[in-house]
């Protein structure tokens, strides 16, 4: 009955034809399916991504930064993809006309980004890719893959351009180092010289703390003396006034004598003119002269010599009014010179400070942050000690000294306005004593020539006499008219004595009142004074508290400057290099251990598509051929059986090979030619099996039970994904699928990474199914012989095509 099968199948050109076509179908749907995917990863060049660019150039730590522009160049090297360079809106119109599968964009502050970790606020660069799933889902992974690629690399160039930036950073922070140890051995130089000056600074504050008391004794004095001397002003002021009262009295006086100059002047020349003629008439003279003439001569001679004597006497008054005033205003001005003097001692004191620091700073190379932040240690411990104790004193004092030296110009002024009035008195009062002492003169030449008179009238009797009474007269004549002359002077000063002495008593009133002014500030100069000495006192005790801080210091300038030497020694050791600098941007590097190594997507999808591929060549097999037809009657079960199972050994063992040649034929790379052909054949003789035992036992509904048993596998098999990345139901039907195990072993075969143990498993599965399912197809087939089933089948017309048969 076997050989009957075959014969059978011969005859039927149209059967045979199917038959034929059902072995290559396995052939033809792994090839053509697994051919197109064959290396599509591969290809990911031709796929088109558009690259817009927005970023704008930016520095860091003075070094230009582009990094939008140093990805393009990088892309337009990279060939992974087919990258195309284009602007915003030709990129958006390229998404929508379905030109591109992705679009990436280089934001506009993607290097101001990159530039911000030195900010407080770094913030993150962005590459913003942009992909249309529904065009291709598996393109859009591609291009992901691509993106996330792009942003390695973009990692990678960043974190260079920030080594190099440090790096750059640290060689010049080296040479500052550098810098800075010289510096610090001049500072702790300067520190020793510091100290030095400080001793002296102290021996200064010593001084200014003795010239203080000093001063504070003086300020104490100064204000003890300004009692006495409100009281000698108020003397002054009596005496200026009594002065001009006797002036003018004498003013007064000397009006009249005025008037008598006058008429004497005019006898004068009369008893000149008149002389030759008196020594005819002396005794008509002598009877005709009145006594009493004689007498008003006398008075009036005597009144004037009365006032010149007081004016003499007045005048040295006024000249001691003069030189008390003078000595007020020295002393004003020796107090003001004192305070003056103790101004500048404490702004030499603060000056030879701010200059010895200086000069000391001055003499380093350390940068100004450096300087402050070493020179703090000094500036706390000064000014704890001067800003806290002197400035508020110094302040004070100041104000007073100001309030007081302003008192003390406007006194000293008005003071020298009354030495220069007293002066104007003193020089009136010479000129007056002159005039006085002339007239005295005149007068005793007056009295002389009325003397002389007096004895020629006696001698008149005798008129012997008469030549030498005419010399007298002469001389008398000359002597008033020289009186005559010099009165008029004397007159005159008298006026300017009486001007100067009204001055003098003004001036002298607004002395008296700017007296009270005077006393405040030279107490609130003794009070400052006190403070100033306190202060001074309390800076002397804090010397040893900055002498020692000054140790401190110089002993911590010497700390830091062997510190920094060492730093620099280790700096200069450190070489930092390009390779140095690739390995801090890229510190790690990806090594693939290949356990197993599949080519490409082709091969890595090729057990799961011959698998699938030889399942439905079977099932096909048993859709179209008449499965249930026996080829002779009277034949038993077992020869039934046994012709169709022939068929089907036969039929799927031209399939399994088929399949495997014509794959090793387009390029598919195996490592096991025995495993991979045993791996074929075995899973088509389980596959027609399976499906041979569905179709024959129960026809249409077993050939829709293999259909079923094709759709499981396509998902439980694990041919695509990873098993354990699939729903619950696939991971559990997964061990219970024929192709299952199909898939392992071609794994193994193609590739060896499954292991022998589990690719021994799979043959053995598979073989076993092949076992079970032809016995139960042997015990079916028995059962429909018992039934006269055999000849009876749903697919009726596919029956006809063995009625050539019978």
């Amino acid at each position: 009955m076997t050989k009957q099968e075959w014969i059978n199948l011969f005859r039927n050109k149209i059967l045979l034809i199917s038959v034929i076509a059902i072995a290559f179908i396995p052939i033809l749907y792994s090839s053509i399916f697994d051919k197109s995917v064959w290396d599509p990863y591969g290809r990911a060049k031709d796929l088109p991504v558009a690259v817009v660019n927005q970023d704008k150039p930016t520095e860091l730590l003075g070094q230009k930064m582009n990094v939008g522009q140093q990805v393009v160049d990088n892309l337009k090297k990279d060939h992974q993809l087919d990258w195309n360079f284009v602007s915003k809106e030709e990129a958006e119109k390229g998404m929508k006309d379905l030109k591109y599968y992705m679009i990436v964009t280089i934001t506009e502050d993607f290097s101001k980004n990159a530039a911000s970790i030195i900010n407080h606020t770094p913030q993150k660069m962005e590459i913003i890719y942009t992909t249309n799933d529904s065009l291709n889902y598996i393109a859009n992974e591609i291009s992901t893959v691509g993106a996330t690629a792009l942003e390695t690399q973009v990692r990678e160039q960043v974190i260079e351009a920030y080594a190099t930036a440090v790096v750059d950073a640290g060689q010049k922070l080296v040479g500052a180092l550098g810098q800075a140890a010289n510096g610090a051995n001049q500072l702790a130089d300067g520190g020793g010289e510091l100290q030095t000056g400080l001793k002296q600074y102290t021996e200064g504050v010593f001084q200014a703390d003795s010239g203080s008391n000093q001063l504070a004794d003086g300020t104490g004095q100064l204000a003890n003396s300004i009692g006495p001397l409100a009281s000698g002003v108020s003397q002054l002021d009596s005496g200026a006034n009594q002065l001009s009262s006797a002036l003018n009295q004498a003013n007064q006086a000397l009006g009249p004598i005025e008037n008598n100059v006058v008429g004497i002047d005019a006898g004068s020349t009369q008893l000149a003119t008149g002389t030759q003629d008196l020594a005819n008439a002396l005794t008509t003279f002598e009877n005709n002269l009145d006594p009493n003439v004689k007498i008003v001569l006398e008075n009036d001679l005597q009144n004037i010599r009365n006032e010149i004597n007081s004016i003499i006497t007045n005048k040295d008054k006024l000249l001691g009014i003069s030189n008390d005033a003078t000595g007020v205003a020295d002393q004003a001005k020796v107090a003001s010179a004192s305070l003056s003097g103790a101004n500048l001692e404490m702004q030499k004191i603060q000056t030879d400070i701010d200059s010895y620091v200086s000069d000391l700073l001055a003499g380093t190379t350390i940068s100004d942050n450096e300087k402050a932040d070493i020179v703090s240690s000094i500036s706390s411990k000064v000014d704890a000690i001067l800003d806290e104790q002197i400035s508020s004193i110094t302040a004070q004092i100041n104000t007073s000294l100001s309030a007081v030296e302003s008192e003390l110009n406007t006194l000293s002024a008005k003071a020298s306005d009354l030495s220069a009035s007293a002066n104007d008195v003193s020089n009136v009062t010479n000129a007056m004593a002159a005039s006085a002492q002339q007239l005295s003169s005149s007068e005793a030449s007056i009295h002389a020539g009325i003397n002389s008179f007096d004895a020629l009238l006696a001698q008149v009797p005798n008129s012997s006499h008469a030549v030498g009474l005419t010399n007298g007269l002469y001389a008398i004549s000359s002597d008033l008219n020289l009186a005559a002359t010099k009165l008029p002077t004397a007159l005159a000063g008298v006026n300017q004595l009486t001007i100067g002495s009204s001055q003098l008593s003004t001036g002298l009133d607004q002395l008296q009142s700017q007296i009270p002014t005077l006393s405040n500030g030279v107490n609130q100069l003794n009070t400052g004074a006190n403070q100033l000495q306190a202060g001074l006192a309390e800076l002397n005790e804090n010397s040893p508290e900055l002498m020692s801080g000054i140790g401190q210091l110089e002993g911590g300038a010497k700390e830091l400057s062997s510190a920094l030497d060492e730093g620099v020694s280790e700096s200069s050791t450190l070489k930092i290099t390009k390779k140095n600098i690739n390995q801090f941007a890229a510190p790690t590097s990806l090594k693939n251990n290949e356990y197993s190594k599949v080519a490409n997507y082709g091969e890595a999808l090729a057990p799961y598509i011959m698998s699938l591929a030889l399942f439905v060549g079977s099932m096909l097999f048993n859709f179209i051929y008449p499965i249930r037809k026996i080829s002779l009657e009277g034949q038993s079960s077992g020869a039934w059986w046994l012709s169709k199972v022939s068929l089907g050994f036969v039929v799927s063992s031209i399939m399994a090979l088929i399949q495997a040649s014509i794959m090793l034929l387009i390029g598919l790379q195996v490592d096991n030619i025995f495993q991979f052909f045993l791996t074929a054949f075995v899973s088509a003789w389980s596959y027609m099996a399976i499906t041979m035992f569905l179709a024959m036992t129960f026809d249409n509904p077993g050939r829709f039970v293999a259909m079923i048993l094709l759709v499981l596998q396509l998902g439980g098999a694990g041919g695509t994904f990873p098993i354990q990345l699939q729903a619950p139901f696939f991971k559990a039907i997964h061990p219970y699928l024929p192709m299952s195990y199909s898939v392992y072993a071609f794994r193994e075969a193609i590739s060896s990474g499954i292991g022998a143990p589990l690719f021994r498993k799979s043959i053995l599965i598979l073989a076993l199914l092949t076992i079970i399912f032809v016995a139960l197809l042997r015990y079916s087939m028995h059962v429909l012989q018992k039934k006269n089933l055999q000849n009876v089948s749903e697919l009726n017309d596919n029956q006809k095509l063995q009625g050539l048969e019978n």
